[in-house]
């Protein structure tokens, strides 16, 4: 979910080296010196300034450790002015470095570009200026650079091999590589040099969590909340990871109270919003706001490049269409779309694929390959030239399907290689930051204009439903419920969502029901590892349920996983976070799914399905009304069965599953985007149920 971090560039003045006999001026240096030393600054500075510089203006040394006095009191525009007066006055390689630091501070990365590679040409030791030139080089799009920024590390540990920040911004780049093993061993060398070292302790613990060590990421991840206890990343990690395996007792190291506030203080975040959204204590604004932090941070230097092509030239004409997707091979959002891209109407758009993440030749992948007209795999592209290509493919409107999901790469449509943007699908939320996207793909039920203000992006409502699916096809036949470790007899209530999506206050009402229906189960998909199962049942028996009324599915493939959950009598859906592709293979199943609907675009997905299927009784709105309609459908049988026949009848001939009539619907909205950017506005629009 969390990129690592990098360690910052940090300004390590020299301590200046004192003239063998002071004699003047230079007794006031020395005096200046000291004061700096003992880190009175503000001393310092009235020291060289009011008394030292009158008496010997260009007094190289004093210029130079004012200038880096005035950095460390937020002073940059004076410390830029001393420390090239000093330049001017003969200082060396030192004050280069700090120059550049300056620079960097004042958002000159250009400048200081240049004043860290004056500093390494005068002195190839300056440890410091090659760390803090390969910060600067591996923010860049451009993998040459990227590549001259992993040298630059390794110069800067040349000249000093105890260098924790090199080191650690060596395993950085390195796990950007995927070079995982070369990351650890950085990491751990800089934990070794530096036990208390905050970037490298935050990043080992993100790659053990990456490496499927969660206890060991863990540990690393409290460690670091005790050192900063206020940095919401690691709080919102550590309870992020905890969620993940279903741990939840009490930390007071990391409680969503205290991320909250931390979310609240803090103006930039390096943590990735998609945990927020299953979390019911961080509303719509919190998840937007905190949304916007991690955008400013991750990719500021993207938002703050001019856009690559204005709403203002977009054409007229048939359209170009751009689908942008780390998910384009064996993957629940291809599974969803890819009927639905076939299905466009070839006459009025040309659909082109921006391939990126994991890769991939599997069958997804391919039927994908045979949908479109067009398919690039700019995984090896950086994100500038990826960016180009969109942008030179002419592409009026580019759909974003991943968002902030795993191996986001939002830097492409910060860019804004199309005049029309939209976020659709991958993310169920809004992405905060107004560049990303123009428009967020929903529907009345799903994102009503009521809660528009939850965006960041404006609302473009499909007419029926926001999510696509593919057609109806004849499913195998199940296995048998003693295949599946089920009872025979017992009723059993289903849950296939992601273990994260599970909350504390979900298993209080889903260990509610099962206490008011004797002898039910509750199937739940694959834990992922046994630590997770035992805790699972850990919480179930705290609740006073036995925990073996939990059965744990087995992996299976796609289609034998879809057949077997009609062995189910009821499924469960998740709040906060509902069930999305999950819902879509239950109602194909033919089982009947009870949800809950919030106040968020992601609590209300499932109220989507159902009412595109014509089942608007099972959507309830509050914990209370939830467990009610799950009890009484579990004691009433011919309702049951009843509403079972009812959903089999409804789902043939609902919009849910026609990808055909969806794209007729999905090309209508890009029509009305584009429309819209011809005449120079951005409204909400909501298609009309004809379309």
């Amino acid at each position: 979910m969390n990129r690592p971090r990098a360690a910052k560039p940090h300004p390590l003045f020299s301590r200046f080296a004192a003239a063998p006999k002071p004699a003047g001026p230079d007794a006031l240096y020395e005096q200046a010196l000291a004061l700096y030393q003992q880190r009175h600054w503000e001393a310092a500075i009235a020291l060289c300034r009011d008394k030292l510089l009158p008496q010997a203006p260009h007094h190289r040394d004093g210029l130079s450790l004012l200038g880096a006095a005035c950095f460390l009191q937020d002073d940059l525009p004076a410390s830029d002015r001393y420390l090239q007066a000093a330049i001017a006055a003969g200082a060396g390689a030192e004050t280069h470095t700090n120059l550049g630091v300056t620079l960097n501070a004042l958002h000159r990365p250009d400048e200081a570009e240049a004043a860290y590679r004056r500093a390494v040409a005068l002195d190839p030791r300056q440890a410091k200026a090659w760390n803090n030139l390969g910060n600067l080089l591996a923010r860049s799009f451009q993998a040459s650079r990227r590549d001259e920024a992993l040298h630059c590390y390794r110069q800067a540990l040349a000249a000093k091999p105890d260098y924790a920040n090199a080191h650690t911004n060596l395993g950085h780049e390195l796990e950007n590589r995927k070079d995982l093993a070369g990351a650890e061993k950085c990491y751990r060398e800089a934990l070794r040099l530096q036990p208390r070292f905050l970037p490298a302790i935050g990043n080992l613990a993100a790659l053990l969590k990456r490496l499927k060590q969660p206890a060991e990421a863990l540990k690393y991840y409290r460690q670091a909340i005790l050192l900063d206890p206020r940095d919401p990343a690691f709080i919102g990690n550590a309870l992020g990871l905890c969620r993940e395996v279903a741990d939840w007792r009490a930390d007071g190291r990391a409680t969503v109270a205290s991320l909250v506030a931390a979310l609240e203080r803090d103006g930039a975040s390096d943590l990735a919003p998609l945990y927020l959204l299953a979390w019911p204590e961080c509303g719509a604004e919190l998840q937007r706001s905190a949304a916007r932090r991690f955008a400013t941070k991750r990719w500021a230097w993207a938002l703050a490049q001019p856009p690559l092509v204005d709403a203002a030239t977009a054409r007229e004409g048939p359209l170009r269409i751009g689908y942008l997707s780390a998910d384009f091979r064996n993957h629940p959002v291809a599974h969803l779309v890819t009927e639905v891209i076939a299905a466009q109407d070839r006459t009025q758009s040309e659909v082109f694929l921006y391939a990126y993440g994991p890769p991939a030749d599997d069958p997804q992948r391919r039927a994908l390959q045979r949908a479109a007209d067009h398919f690039t795999d700019i995984g090896a592209m950086d994100d500038l030239d990826a960016a180009r290509r969109i942008r030179d493919d002419g592409i009026d409107v580019l759909v974003d399907l991943t968002g902030y999901t795993t191996h986001a790469r939002l830097a492409i449509t910060a860019l804004r290689p199309a005049p029309v943007i939209a976020s659709w699908l991958g993310y169920i939320g809004s992405l905060g930051e107004p560049r990303l996207a123009d428009y967020v793909i929903g529907d009345a039920i799903a994102t009503p204009p009521a809660l528009a203000h939850q965006f960041s992006e404006t609302l473009a409502l499909m007419p029926e439903c926001y999510q696509p699916n593919a057609a109806l096809y004849p499913l195998p036949p199940p296995a048998s419920r003693a295949d599946e470790g089920l009872p025979e007899d017992a009723l059993v209530f289903c849950s296939f969502n992601q273990i994260f999506k599970l909350t504390p206050q979900l298993w209080d009402d889903w260990c509610h029901i099962l206490q008011a229906v004797p002898g039910s189960v509750l199937w739940l998909a694959p834990p992922g590892s046994e630590t997770t199962a035992q805790n699972l049942r850990e919480e179930t028996a705290r609740r006073g349920v036995a925990p073996e009324r939990l059965v744990f599915a087995q992996r299976r493939p796609l289609a034998a996983h879809q057949a077997r959950i009609a062995l189910a009598d009821i499924a469960l859906d998740t709040f906060p976070y509902n069930s999305g592709t999950t819902a879509s293979d239950v109602l194909r199943a033919g089982v009947p799914l009870v949800t809950r609907a919030g106040e968020t675009f992601v609590s209300r997905m499932a109220a989507s399905l159902l009412n595109t299927v014509g089942l608007p009784e099972l959507v309830t709105a509050d914990s209370p009304a939830y467990r009610r309609l799950a009890i009484a459908l579990a004691k009433d049988a011919p309702r049951r069965h009843a509403l079972r026949a009812t959903l089999a009848e409804r789902v043939a001939s609902s919009a849910l599953f026609q990808p055909e009539r969806f794209a007729r619907q999905l090309d209508a909205l890009f029509r009305a985007m584009h429309t819209q950017a011809l005449e120079g506005r951005r409204e909400i629009i909501q298609l009309a149920s004809g379309n």
